[in-house]
């Protein structure tokens, strides 16, 4: 949720208390917190609970079909990016045994 909120969505947030906050899109307050075992959010300012539908189509202004494929093709890029790193790892492994 927290690459979402912070790298798609822009969405301006802060970490305080030991609790990974953001900026509620319906009241505009940090009054928010994430649950970092079942990953919805709620802000307890308007009441307001989001899980990762919810706020992409809140803060996009979408509809349920786009904000499904929108967290797809975040799903998608994050994989790659964790398949490159992986092959990177592997290579620069590599040519360190080599040296040896």
């Amino acid at each position: 949720m927290d690459i979402l909120i912070k790298e798609e969505l822009k969405i301006p947030c802060k970490s305080s208390e030991g609790e990974f906050r953001f900026l509620c899109p319906i009241c505009n307050e940090f009054q928010t917190a994430v649950n970092p075992v079942t990953n919805p959010a709620r802000c307890f300012r308007c009441s307001k609970n989001f899980n990762t539908i919810d706020l992409v189509m809140q803060v996009q202004m979408i509809g349920f079909k786009d904000s499904v494929q929108c967290l797809n093709n975040l799903y998608k890029n994050i994989l790659k990016q964790d398949v490159r790193r992986k092959a990177l790892k592997n290579f620069t492994a590599g040519i360190l045994l080599k040296r040896l």
